[in-house]
């Protein structure tokens, strides 16, 4: 993800930053939930990310990588200690338009646990926009990552794909955290140099059938946020969100896949 996309994104943060500051004496969090909340992405176009199974192709648009990504340790259980609903999930990396699998591609894959936590960064301000938009705004985000405020790494995990262009990772289903919709982070690097950087989403009504009855998740409900009101991919509608479709399971873990198309020569 090119830097002034990054950049794009933190002055975005830092704009309803400065507005949230004159309204903080007032409630911080409560006012700067109800703007947030008041994202209208119309215009977005979702759809479901094609499965292994499926023989259909196309190009994975870019979205933004946002501010806390951590190099990935190679490894294909990313759960650690973090509870929630396991879930496995397969990706196959394609070169387009041909739609041949790339063997030898790096794909990271990072998201939150079951309560919106990131690993590397303070667990206490998930569900406080106020410590995230302080965070971000305050730390030189605007030329890159937050720097990792801690050694944990749970739930980021890197692989390289095998001769057939496939990955699977052993994770959980992600939770929600102020102020996003319930998504994936995935990046693709081949030789070191990266290719794409985008996110997977999630039907709200799936998300909120796990997050109302499932442990830990039922700790703080059904996520306020959808696609349709992310802030985050506002400035970004020209790029199709793709939609994971988690094949549920009651005793077992979910099973997802999606197959990732990335233009790169021959």
């Amino acid at each position: 993800m090119a830097k002034a996309t990054r950049r794009k994104f933190i002055l975005s943060f830092l704009g309803i930053l400065g507005i949230g500051g004159v309204v903080a004496w007032v409630n911080k969090n409560g006012i700067l939930r109800w703007m947030l909340r008041r994202t209208n992405n119309e215009g977005l176009q979702m759809s479901a990310a094609p499965k292994l199974t499926e023989d259909i192709c196309v190009l994975t648009s870019s979205q933004v990588e946002g501010p806390f990504f951590i190099a990935s340790p190679i490894r294909k259980d990313i759960k650690e200690d973090r509870k929630g609903k396991e879930m496995n999930l397969k990706i196959q990396i394609v070169r387009m338009p041909e739609c041949v699998p790339i063997q030898g591609a790096v794909v990271e894959l990072w998201h939150c646990d079951a309560e919106g936590n990131y690993s590397g960064y303070p667990e206490d301000m998930s569900h406080d926009p106020w410590k995230t938009l302080m965070l971000v705004g305050t730390s030189g985000a605007n030329v890159g990552n937050v720097k990792p405020m801690n050694e944990a790494r749970f739930l980021r995990g890197a692989q390289e794909t095998d001769t057939s262009g496939q990955v699977e990772f052993n994770t959980i289903f992600p939770g929600w955290y102020d102020p996003r919709a319930p998504h994936i982070h995935i990046k693709v690097l081949i030789n070191k140099e990266e290719y794409l950087t985008s996110q997977f989403y999630f039907n709200p009504e799936f998300c909120n059938m796990i997050y109302l009855n499932q442990e830990p998740y039922k700790i703080y409900g059904g996520s306020p946020y959808t696609p349709q009101n992310d802030f985050a991919i506002s400035g970004h509608l020209q790029a199709e969100g793709l939609l994971l479709e988690p094949k549920w399971n009651d005793d077992l873990p979910l099973e997802a896949s999606a197959k990732v198309g990335i233009r790169k020569s021959a």
